[in-house]
């Protein structure tokens, strides 16, 4: 049995709507440094003042150490401290 691959798509980094806050990317967007959400820059500023942000990044770090490219994100049910 042939299996289909996945659209080039399902891979991008582009969203129309940030996955996080829902509002709209305009076209810009990175990959949450504590899980898999694709999210505008509004977004990763606040991430970015979280107290836990650089053990998010020294964790990310370590698995790309030992090798993980698949790595999820240290507390993939993240949510952000502060209403966005």
């Amino acid at each position: 049995m042939k299996q289909k691959l996945k659209s080039f798509e399902s891979f991008s980094m582009y969203r129309e709507n940030c996955d996080r806050c829902g509002n709209p990317t305009g076209g810009t967007t990175t990959q949450s440094m504590f899980n898999e959400d694709v999210i505008c820059m509004k977004c990763k500023d606040e991430e970015r003042k979280d107290p836990e942000y650089k053990a998010a990044e020294e964790a990310e770090r370590e698995a790309l150490q030992r090798g993980d490219r698949n790595y999820k994100g240290i507390m993939p049910d993240y949510t952000t401290l502060r209403k966005i």
